[in-house]
């Protein structure tokens, strides 16, 4: 029993000498741990664009960290790089050399050959060109705006015209008509406003206008809005002059179309009834309107019927002559028979009376009021 225990004990020396140094040798298998803040970035770099560059100053190269002997650690200064330290001279041992076929000296494998001198970079005493001269960017070209095909004196004299007509029915006063033109820096823009008084809209409501704007001398584009009695009508047009087209819609309808016209002389009633105005109207001759009007094109005759006094509503006589339309088209008078017209005799030819018949009777209207304001007024109140 004394035996065991002696043999126990060695045993358990050996196992304890054992497992330490396992402990240790497992312990020697990791490195020691050093918990610093992480590597820092590169350093943003900062050029100044706006100064130009002095490639004649020499640029310092950047100044390195020198190594401390002291052994501090492998952190560095933030922006700085390290640098290992120079290598000491030695005398380096003379290379071996072994002889090849030919019996030529050679380096063997693994020395370095003898230094070579090498000849300095020769420097470029050509002057440096001077920079190009900066060449100004062309600028862009305005768009070609081509020439008016119709000109603002072709339908209005003045600058301001406004014209009030009384509208009656066999006798009776039924309602009112406005007629206003304007030339506003080359635009000409017409309208015409025809309403029923209060005693016929109870009956009978009307409610028509006509707005036509010359654009430029190439473009013409009118709405006609329209109320008699239960009917409706809401439409419009553009004609396009050096195209020679037309885009016609109808707003009520959701509809339209696109078509060409035969001439660029085409117009409007209104724009053709002011064009007309400024013809040198003969008796016995015939002036040709070319008139898109109701979604169709057409050429319109008008005839020069004669000329004629007649006593205005303040029972003042004017000289007139009479023309006659021969409009095929519905025009702005829906159901409309022939119409005859009465304009002053003289250089601004005023329509003072328009008739038609309809088939309730004859329509007359006759001018109440007219406003002018003159070219040559207008450039005064400038």
């Amino acid at each position: 029993m004394h035996v065991k225990r002696k043999r126990v004990l060695p045993l358990y020396l050996a196992l304890s000498v054992l497992a330490h140094g396992l402990f240790l040798f497992s312990m020697g298998r990791f490195g020691s741990y050093t918990f610093v803040a992480p590597v820092n970035h590169i350093q943003a770099v900062m050029v100044d664009l706006t100064k130009p560059r002095d490639n004649s100053a020499p640029v310092a190269p950047p100044k390195a960290r020198e190594v401390s002997d002291e052994g501090a650690g492998p952190q560095e200064v933030q922006g700085e790089k390290r640098q290992a330290p120079p290598a000491k001279k030695a005398d380096s041992p003379a290379p071996t050399t072994v002889q090849d076929e030919r019996g030529k000296q050679k380096p063997v494998d693994g020395d370095v050959p003898a230094k070579q001198k090498i000849a300095p970079p020769v420097e470029d005493t050509k002057p440096a060109s001077a920079p190009a001269p900066h060449v100004p960017r062309k600028a862009a070209s305005a768009p070609v705006i081509a020439p008016p095909l119709r000109t603002a004196g072709e339908f209005l004299a003045s600058k301001n015209e406004k014209l009030t007509y009384l509208i009656s029915l066999l006798g009776l006063p039924v309602g009112s008509a406005e007629l206003e033109a304007k030339n506003e820096k080359g635009e000409v823009r017409i309208t015409l406003r025809i309403t029923s008084n209060t005693a016929i809209s109870s009956v009978y409501p009307v409610d028509d206008s006509v707005e036509t704007r010359h654009i430029a001398g190439n473009f013409l584009i009118t709405k006609i809005k329209q109320q008699e009695g239960s009917f409706r009508s809401d439409t419009g047009f553009t004609l396009f002059l050096r195209d020679k087209s037309v885009f016609w819609v109808d707003l009520l309808k959701k509809r339209s179309s696109r078509e060409t016209v035969p001439t660029s002389d085409v117009l409007d009633t209104l724009s053709g009834f002011y064009y007309l105005r400024n013809r040198p109207l003969l008796a016995g001759t015939t002036e040709t309107l070319h008139i898109y009007d109701s979604e169709t094109y057409a050429d319109v005759p008008v005839e020069v019927v004669r000329r004629e006094t007649i006593r205005l509503r303040n029972f003042k006589e004017v000289n007139t002559v009479v023309v006659r339309p021969l409009q095929q088209t519905a025009g702005i008078f829906r159901h409309s028979g022939e119409i005859l017209i009465w304009m002053t005799d003289d250089a601004n030819k005023v329509p003072v009376k328009i008739v038609t018949s309809i088939a309730l009777g004859t329509v007359t209207a006759e001018l109440v009021s007219a406003e002018t304001t003159p070219a040559e007024e207008k450039a005064k109140e400038k």
